[in-house]
């Protein structure tokens, strides 16, 4: 058996590479610049003595959509030291993590979390990757290829297998040509808060690799043995940090077109976090590419959720549709998300920390528009999404939807600019 503590002994970081980020935690190379960088958690310069870090974790995020099926893969690392063993019980499960969610069109989306700890695992803090089994035939194969990709660009492989689900993709960027903007605009870079969950110290990064990517790859439902090719865009995100999710939680939307030219945003909030809710997107005005970054604590970027109802599942109160506003100086944008019944609860009872959790899977449809300062529209849009909603869950053993939706008046909000 192969312990999580030999693999990490067993890495070497070279002297010579220096990192540099737009974060205030450690020095970072941004993931666009280096999307290949090993787990942030385990580089020299991460905070390890903290008294909190027992809560590091990471988690690699990609989302899938396709016209014969839609995902979201998730690889979480937690804990990697095993601090504070007395306290696992409360806490993520330590090692090494995978969630998915699937959803076939016209059919319930089905989400599987898996954990694999420290034991039978293998992860590399210079080139990602993470290597684990567990019981069942459960696995998880996520490997960065340099090279991997069709015309030898950058790429990623995410292979694994959970209960419901086993799932082999090819990820390469899409749309690589946007990042020259990404520096000057301040959009789609990493964004960094102290102001999440609810202990001194507690710290988050979100690094939004690669806003738009192309998935090619097949899925099985195990099921009904169904084998469902995937060629489709994504999404990749990498985020880390100090963080009691299960005591906070997030509202987060992605969206895109499929054209070289679309419209391509990111939406995150943190419930207990100013800082951290804002608004990304890039777009053409004019033949003239265009990125812009909204916050809502500078009063540019608003946003409620109209409709809400109770789900049994994830034992909470969820919303069913989202508007987002944001105007500055030179545009305004316009965002209505539809997610309706296209959503289902990513669980586990493994640790108390998790169990009072829950993150919900959303697969919405996006309508836009973007209009200049003078009042002239750039663009209308309709495009696939991907999105999360997650909180505590209730004590509550049902609530109707009339009460969940006076309830939610004046919560998970913030005003419209």
């Amino acid at each position: 058996m192969k312990s999580l503590w030999k693999s990490l002994s067993a890495l070497a970081i070279p002297a010579a590479l220096t990192f540099t980020t737009a974060t205030a935690q450690a020095d970072y190379v941004e993931g666009y610049q280096q999307p290949m960088q090993g787990w942030r958690i385990l580089q020299p310069d991460y905070n390890k003595n903290s008294y909190l870090d027992a809560i590091s974790f990471e988690w690699d995020y990609f989302m899938i959509h396709s016209d014969t099926w839609n995902g979201i893969v998730g690889y979480v690392l937690a804990n990697p030291r095993g601090r504070a063993p007395y306290l696992n019980w409360a806490l993520l499960p330590n090692g090494n993590n995978a969630g998915v969610v699937g959803e076939i069109p016209g059919q319930k989306p089905v989400a599987n979390y898996v954990n694999f700890g420290i034991d039978n695992t293998s992860i590399n803090a210079t080139q990602r990757a993470m290597v684990a089994t567990g019981p069942n035939g459960t696995y998880t194969d996520y490997k960065a290829l340099p090279a991997g990709g069709p015309n030898g660009e950058p790429a990623f492989q995410l292979k694994g297998r959970t209960a419901d689900w086993e799932w082999n993709f090819l990820v390469t960027q899409d749309q690589v040509d946007r990042d020259v903007l990404r520096q000057s605009s301040g959009a789609f870079r990493t964004d960094y808060g102290t102001d999440v969950g609810l202990l001194p110290e507690e710290e988050w990064n979100v690094d939004v690799t690669w806003p738009r990517t192309n998935v090619v790859g097949t899925v099985k439902y195990l099921k009904t043995g169904q084998i469902i090719p995937v060629n489709g865009k994504g999404y990749r995100e990498d985020s880390w940090g100090k963080y009691l999710l299960s005591v906070d939680g997030w509202d987060f939307l992605v969206f895109g077109e499929n054209s070289n030219t679309g419209v391509t945003g990111t939406w995150q909030t943190y419930h207990k976090s100013d800082k951290m809710d804002y608004l990304d997107i890039s777009f053409y005005d004019n033949g003239v590419l265009k990125m812009q970054r909204f916050f809502s604590y500078k009063n540019e970027m608003g946003w409620r959720h109209p409709n809400w109802k109770w789900d049994g599942d994830a034992n909470s109160c969820v919303p069913t549709s989202t508007r987002i506003v944001a105007k500055n100086s030179q545009y305004t944008v316009e965002l209505d998300s539809a997610i309706g019944n296209r959503q289902a609860p990513m669980l586990s009872n493994q640790t108390l920390g998790v169990s009072i959790f829950f993150i919900q899977e959303q697969f919405p449809t996006v309508t836009g528009k973007i209009k200049r300062a003078n009042g002239s529209v750039v663009t209308t849009f309709t495009a696939k999404a991907g999105g999360e909603f997650s909180r505590t869950r209730d004590p509550a053993p049902w609530h109707s939807d009339l009460f969940c939706n006076v309830w939610a008046l004046d919560k998970h909000s913030r005003p419209m600019p």
